[in-house]
């Protein structure tokens, strides 16, 4: 599910906000990136129990935002503050069409580092929050977790598999 709900607000960011936000990808964190962009991740989730085999887990999910403007500071603060709001205006109470509970805004923050700043570059980092229910699983539902399935396709815009393989983590 994790992997959904960072997908889906990839998605949705770069459905809505296309031509404002750049690239968007999944990853943590902005250091070592010198490029525009805004960056989704998951990093970490408490748990509160709701019944004998169900526990609430609330994910702690942040939008990493850099922006570039060479020209001067006020200028890189009002462009990263358009796409700020926007991004926030994008993921309010939204579900992403998943069974979670609403994404709801926690704070935000500049993260600019000095050599960033040197560079023309600014990044904020908005912490959003979520979260749904999950009860005991069988044995045999977790090994099904743990398992992937590929597929292999020899030519290109084939949609016959060629071949496939079953992998166990």
């Amino acid at each position: 599910m994790i992997t959904q709900i960072e997908d889906a607000i990839v998605a949705r960011i770069q459905t809505k906000l296309a031509a404002t936000a750049g690239m968007v990808a999944v990853q943590k964190g902005i250091e070592g990136i010198p490029q525009p962009a805004v960056y989704v991740s998951t990093e970490a989730a408490r748990f509160e129990k709701v019944s004998q085999e169900t526990f609430k887990q609330a994910l702690t999910i942040f939008v990493d935002i850099v922006f570039e403007q060479l020209t001067d500071e006020h200028e890189r603060r009002k462009g990263i503050y358009l796409i700020l709001e926007g991004i926030l205006q994008t993921l309010l109470l939204q579900d992403l069409g998943l069974k979670i509970k609403h994404l709801v805004p926690q704070n935000w923050r500049n993260t600019t580092i000095e050599d960033m700043r040197q560079h023309g570059l600014i990044a904020f980092s908005l912490e959003m929050s979520t979260s749904y229910t999950i009860s005991r699983l069988d044995d045999e539902a977790v090994t099904d977790l743990l398992t992937v399935g590929l597929n292999y396709y020899l030519k290109p815009g084939d949609d016959i598999v060629d071949a496939s393989d079953i992998v166990t983590l």
